[in-house]
């Protein structure tokens, strides 16, 4: 048997296979550690949140002040419902709150005029228990005088005459004053309907004020497919409002990620469509949970499949980013962003 020989060509292929594998276990080591320090995930979209634009009254739209992808400001009037039956409903209000004032002025004045007349009829029946008082006591002093012959006869009847025609005075007077109480009316009942009546009033005032719709933040109108003349229905959206102000990226981790996330963490975001610049953002929250593919109930039990897959994928979990400063050329809801989290 020949000797097995090493050639220096051999040995330095050797060397060099070995240097090679050397080097590819660092440099998978080094970029293991740099995902881990800085995940990263293609899985994400730019998001925004949205305003369905949908006017408080019902009528038609006479003036129609935007168009389809226009950006607006907030405050800005984006359509008008016709306001004049509303209009008509700020009258019938203001006429009913009115009346009302009218008739407490009215009503206030008679009850002046009905207390005057209680209370004359009050002081009359004070009148007449003193009329009463003084006659009974007159009658009180004649009748033992009349017994032993020091008054006649006739003036003991005059003053028994007079206590019964001053009792029946009395029962007058109290009668009067009882009818003179009870036709003193309040004017409560009245302030009361004027209340109703002024909260009606101001609704059909903001009703007035909602017929003319404006943006409620700065936004891209989308998804106007209506002209002025289309009838609007309250609660039923005649476009979306795209709210710019604040811009969103979504990104989905895996499980296994998530343990180096946190809120506040800087992030760069690499949109597709200008993959060379970068935009800046910042975790916001991580999502607390997501529907699983299995493990799901059915009619009250739990559906377990019976299949187990050997190879398991991590679960992947949203990440809401706030973009800072973000371009406004690039901005668009469900385009395609790379994102990078910052160490």
């Amino acid at each position: 048997m020949g000797s097995f020989q090493f050639s220096p060509a051999r040995i330095g292929g050797i060397a060099l296979l070995v240097l090679s594998l050397f080097g590819c276990t660092v440099l998978g080591i080094f970029v293991l550690d740099r995902l881990h320090q800085r995940p990263r995930t293609e899985d994400a979209y730019l998001s925004a949140d949205i305003v369905h634009l949908a006017p408080e009254v019902s009528g038609r739209i006479v003036s129609l002040a935007v168009r389809d992808n226009q950006h607006v400001q907030r405050g800005q009037i984006l359509f008008v419902i016709d306001p004049e039956p509303f209009e008509y409903r700020v009258q019938q209000a203001e006429a009913q709150v009115e009346n009302l004032k009218a008739q407490i002025d009215v009503q206030t004045n008679q009850v002046s005029s009905q207390l005057s007349r209680a209370g004359a009829e009050a002081s009359s029946v004070n009148a007449a228990r003193a009329r009463l008082s003084l006659a009974q006591a007159t009658q009180a002093r004649l009748e033992p005088l009349t017994r032993q012959g020091f008054v006649t006869r006739e003036s003991l009847d005059q003053a028994r005459t007079e206590t019964r025609s001053a009792e029946a005075g009395l029962q007058s007077a109290l009668q009067a004053a009882l009818s003179a109480q009870q036709a003193v009316r309040s004017v409560a009942p009245l302030r009361a309907e004027l209340a109703a009546a002024q909260a009606v009033l101001k609704e059909a005032e903001r009703d007035l004020r909602q017929t003319t719709v404006r943006a409620p933040c700065d936004g891209i109108v989308t998804d106007l497919t209506v002209a002025a003349g289309e009838f609007a229905t309250t609660g039923h959206p005649v476009f979306t409002l795209i709210d710019d102000e604040h811009w969103w990226a979504i990104a989905n981790f895996r499980e296994t990620q998530l343990s180096a996330l946190e809120p506040g963490q800087k992030v760069k975001i690499y949109a597709m469509a200008k993959p060379d610049q970068p935009i800046h953002g910042v975790i916001d929250s991580l999502n607390a949970g997501v529907v699983p593919d299995e493990g799901t109930s059915a009619g009250g039990l739990p559906k377990v499949p019976r299949t187990l897959n050997w190879v398991r994928i991590a679960q992947r979990f949203p990440v809401r980013i706030l973009l800072r400063d973000p371009p406004t050329r690039l901005m668009r809801i469900g385009a395609t962003v790379v994102v990078v989290v910052m160490p």
